[in-house]
C-alpha cells in the first residue's frame, strides 16, 4: 500500500453554490476509484476505522471476530480469514499505482502423498495447511503457486488499466458518474447540470492520495456528493429516505433458497420495539460473518434494487469498467452449508493442472509446481479445490464450531453463551424484565438480506432488519 502515492485532479467548482461540479482525473486515479468496488466490506470498515458514524455494525463484527478466542471457530484459519477477508480481486488490485487494501498470496497444500508414486489418489489441494485428505492424513505439503496462475484469465499487459476498460482520461461528476473525457461528454455534462459556459465555475488543480481516497469511500455510504464532501469539507447527506433503505427486500423469484433458515430467538423491548438481543446458534452467525466477506458491489446487489448507495450504484453502472472490474464474486473457502442462505450463484475457485515426475518422487531432483502450459515429460492431472477445512469436498461446515450457542446485540456484537454470563447481559441492558417479550423468528433469504442492508446505514441491524417479523402476540381474554 502507497500511501504517498498522489494524484492530480482538476476539479470544476461552482462558487456561489460551494459544490464541485466535476474532476477531470487521469486513468490511474478512475482505477483506484472502481477498485473499491471490488474491496470485502470487512476491509473497508478498517479503512474506516475512525469514521465513527459509518458501517458502525460491520466494525462490530469485525470486533467480534478479533475478540473472540479461536476455541470458537471450526478452524484456526478461518478467524484471520474473517479478519483480512480476501477478494477474488486481490491480485488484480497489486497492478494498481495504490492499492487500498494489501493481502498476503493465498497458499495451496495437498496430501504429502500427492507426489508419491503410491498416491493415496486424491487429487484435491486446500488453501489451508489444517485440512485433511479423503485419505486421513494431514494436507500440509506446500505447493507455491505464481501469484499471476491464481487467477482465470491473463491480468494483461502493465500499461493497460486495471479495472478501465480504456487509455484515456475522464470526467467524474459530484455523484461519482463516470465517463471518458472528451469535448463533446463535457458540454453534455455540463448542459445536463444546468449549466451553459464557464463565467460561474472556477477550475483548481489538487493533489489527491490515500486519506483523500479513504474519504470519499467513506462518503460513498453518507453523501449524495462525495466530491464536494471531501473537497470542500461540506456535509452533504444522501436524500435518500430512510425506510426506503431499511424496507423488506424484493427477493427475486427463483433465487430463493429451498429450506434455507434458522431459527433465532428475540428479546424485545416493548416500549419501543427495539431487539435488545438474539439467541442463536453457528447457522445464523455463519451467515452474519458472510457480511465481513463481501465485496462492497456485492453487498449492494444483494438487496435485488437499486434504493441503496446512489453513488456506489453509479460507479457499478460505469461505462468505463473493464472485465476485471466485473464478477467479482466470493473465493470458495468462504462458502460452506450453513452460511449460504443467501444462495450464492457463484463463488472464485480455480481448477489446476499439476505435473506428476514419471520417476519416482524426489525433493532434491524434481521441483513441485502448478502451471498450465506443461511438457509432456510426466503425467498431467487436474487438482480441484478443497473448498474449505470442512470434511466434505464440495462444501465446508462452516465458520463457527458446531452445536454452539451465541447472543448477538442489536448492533451485531456477537457473544459466545459458553463464554459469556447470561446475568452480566441481563444487567448490561439496564431493562426492566417486565419490558421484555420474547419472539421465536426464522430467519430467510429475505429476512438476511433486510438485516445486510440495515447494517450498511443503520447502528440497530437487527431492529431495523426484522421489524416486520415482530408480530404482537394477540392478548387472551379472560
Amino acid at each position: 500500500m502507497a500511501n504517498g502515492v498522489k494524484f492530480s485532479l482538476k476539479l470544476l467548482i461552482d462558487e456561489m453554490r460551494n459544490k464541485v461540479v466535476l474532476a477531470e482525473a487521469e486513468q490511474d486515479f478512475v482505477d483506484v476509484l472502481l477498485s473499491l468496488l471490488t474491496l470485502p466490506m470487512g476491509k473497508i470498515a478498517g479503512l474506516l476505522k475512525d469514521h465513527k458514524t459509518v458501517l458502525g455494525c460491520y466494525k462490530n463484527l469485525n470486533k467480534s471476530v478479533e475478540d473472540m478466542d479461536c476455541r470458537h471457530f471450526e478452524n484456526d484459519d478461518f478467524k484471520s480469514l474473517l479478519l483480512s477477508p480476501k477478494s477474488s480481486k486481490d491480485i488484480h488490485r497489486k497492478r494498481l499505482k495504490l492499492n487500498m487494501s494489501y493481502t498476503s498470496p493465498t497458499e495451496f497444500f495437498v496430501c504429502p502423498s500427492f507426489f508419491k508414486s503410491a498416491s493415496c489418489g486424491s487429487r484435491a489441494y486446500s488453501n489451508f495447511n489444517t485440512s485433511k485428505c479423503s485419505c486421513g492424513a494431514l494436507m500440509d505439503a506446500q505447493i507455491h503457486v505464481q501469484e499471476e496462475e491464481q487467477v482465470e484469465k491473463v491480468i494483461g499487459d502493465v500499461a493497460d488499466g486495471v479495472f478501465v476498460n480504456c487509455r484515456s482520461s475522464f470526467i467524474i461528476t459530484d455523484d461519482l458518474k463516470v465517463t471518458s473525457n472528451s469535448i463533446g461528454d463535457l458540454m453534455k455534462v455540463l448542459k445536463d447540470l444546468g449549466y451553459t459556459g464557464y463565467s460561474d465555475l472556477q477550475e483548481t488543480l489538487i493533489d489527491v492520495g490515500f486519506e483523500e481516497v479513504v474519504s470519499l469511500l467513506g462518503c460513498l455510504f453518507t453523501s449524495e456528493a462525495p466530491l464536494t464532501s471531501v473537497f470542500l469539507k461540506k456535509t452533504c447527506m444522501t436524500s435518500m429516505r430512510m425506510h426506503e433503505m431499511l424496507s423488506p427486500p424484493k427477493v427475486k423469484k427463483g433465487n430463493a433458497n429451498p429450506g434455507g433458515a434458522c431459527s433465532v430467538k428475540v428479546f424485545v423491548r416493548k416500549i419501543d420495539s427495539k431487539i435488545i438481543y438474539a439467541e442463536c446458534n453457528e447457522y445464523f452467525i455463519d451467515s452474519l460473518l458472510t457480511f465481513l466477506v463481501h465485496p462492497l458491489e456485492m453487498a449492494c446487489s444483494l438487496s435485488n434494487d437499486n434504493t441503496i448507495f446512489g453513488c456506489v450504484g453509479n460507479l457499478c453502472r460505469s461505462q468505463c469498467r473493464g472485465a476485471a472490474s466485473t464478477s467479482c464474486n466470493l473465493p470458495a473457502f468462504y462458502i460452506c452449508s450453513t452460511n449460504n442462505l443467501l444462495d450464492y450463484a457463484h463463488y472464485y475457485s480455480v481448477t489446476y493442472e499439476c505435473w506428476i515426475p514419471l520417476k519416482e518422487y524426489s525433493s532434491r531432483k524434481v521441483a513441485r509446481y502448478i502451471d498450465r502450459s506443461l511438457s509432456k515429460s510426466g503425467n498431467i492431472v487436474s487438482m480441484y479445490p478443497k473448498v474449505n477445512p470442512g470434511s466434505s469436498l464440495s462444501c465446508g461446515s462452516g465458520f463457527m464450531k458446531r452445536k454452539t450457542k451465541f447472543v448477538v446485540s442489536d448492533d451485531l456484537t456477537i457473544t459466545p453463551m459458553n463464554s459469556s454470563s447470561t446475568i452480566g447481559l441481563l444487567r448490561k441492558m439496564q431493562v426492566d424484565i417486565n419490558d421484555l417479550e420474547e419472539f421465536q423468528i426464522s430467519i430467510t433469504k429475505a429476512e438476511l438480506i433486510s438485516i445486510l442492508r440495515a447494517s450498511l446505514v443503520s447502528s440497530s441491524a437487527l431492529t431495523d432488519g426484522l421489524s416486520n417479523l415482530l408480530v404482537k402476540k394477540p392478548k387472551i381474554e379472560t
